[in-house]
């Protein structure tokens, strides 16, 4: 029974979203590229999820005093979280660009 019905739910996928089939062609690394950039790339992905987790708990904050469930000074903090969190990422997102430049132009 359940057989059955994965297979004519597959038919319906298919037939709705069928196969795409594509080439992953993986490019080797930058010679240059080495574990002082993969840090640095590591810790700017970290803060730009760090940046938007605070940006959501900004907006949740804002919109709960509308349903009554929390005050005014909560969201304020959010959102000064959010701007704090924005600041260090765009920081950091300058430092690791300007690193691999220079790693790039000095090998």
């Amino acid at each position: 029974m359940a057989a059955l019905y994965n297979d004519e739910f597959g038919d319906v996928l298919d037939s709705i979203l069928p196969v795409r089939v594509f080439t992953r062609r993986p490019r080797p690394t930058d010679r240059w590229f080495d574990r002082e950039c993969r840090d640095a790339k590591r810790t700017t992905r970290r803060l730009e999820r760090a940046f938007a987790s605070a940006s959501r708990r900004a907006a949740s904050a804002v919109a709960a005093p509308l349903d009554g469930t929390s005050s005014g000074v909560t969201a304020t903090a959010a959102i000064a979280k959010a701007a704090a969190a924005k600041t260090a990422w765009y920081k950091q997102q300058r430092l690791y660009r300007q690193l691999r430049r220079n790693k790039c132009s000095d090998y």
